[in-house]
């Protein structure tokens, strides 16, 4: 019952997360400048295109990503099978981009990527916890639901990450002519978590093609009401 009601509040909450920066993009663009010339640069092609959704998102967006922590403890107490270290290492990326990032450098509100990484992490999220919801209740998830639960981070995995490494890229400080000599250890830190996402990336890409054929694969269809194996998310 508990697992159900997680599964429920999420979908929920991912929901509102979706409609809120939808209606953000109603609004008009605005003028963007990051903490080095590259990351100021890049946000320029999206800005004309991508309008801030800081205001409309992040209300909902900080205490729904949060409660994703208490995905590391159902792994530990045997709640859902899934690799611990797979399931941390997402949850703690996320985390570290709401909390240390976003909630940190006024910068990244105005930021088109931070438009793009909440458009990605919603899209999805929402089929995600739906799909476990109705597992969970023993209802035969539909096929479209299906698909996109596996299928849609073809698209959303390489747009999330992506935009989860440049909006903490645009938070460190210039590097060009030299003057990465007056980067901070935070910013050397920032710098190596950015390389991180690239095999970080790879890896989690690989699983969810592995995972995909597991599910939509004609030799091993799902069973109703089995116990969810995968809790990968698309980033």
């Amino acid at each position: 019952m508990y697992l159900l009601a997680f599964n429920v509040v999420a979908a929920l909450g991912w929901l509102v997360v979706l409609v809120a920066t939808l209606v953000g993009l109603a609004h008009s663009p605005s003028r963007y400048t990051s903490s080095n010339a590259f990351s100021t640069h890049i946000a320029s092609f999206l800005i004309p295109f991508v309008p801030p959704t800081y205001p409309h998102s992040w209300p909902v967006l900080a205490p729904v990503q949060s409660l994703a922590a208490l995905e590391v403890l159902h792994v530990l107490l045997g709640l859902v099978r899934s690799p611990l270290p797979t399931t941390f290492s997402q949850v703690s990326s996320r985390l570290i981009l709401v909390w240390a990032i976003v909630a940190r450098f006024s910068s990244t509100h105005a930021s088109p990527i931070y438009t793009t990484m909440v458009l990605a992490w919603s899209l999805a999220e929402v089929p995600r916890y739906s799909y476990y919801a109705l597992g969970l209740l023993g209802i035969h998830p539909p096929p479209w639901l299906t698909w996109l639960r596996y299928s849609s981070f073809y698209l959303l995995y390489p747009l999330g990450a992506g935009s989860e490494a440049l909006l903490a890229l645009s938070t460190i400080s210039e590097w060009q002519n030299g003057l990465y000599a007056n980067w901070t250890l935070e910013d050397w830190l920032k710098a190596a978590m950015v390389l991180i996402w690239i095999p970080g990336l790879y890896v989690m890409y690989t699983h969810m093609i592995r995972t995909r054929r597991k599910v939509l694969g004609p030799q091993k269809p799902q069973k109703l009401g089995a116990k969810p194996k995968d809790r990968a998310k698309t980033n």
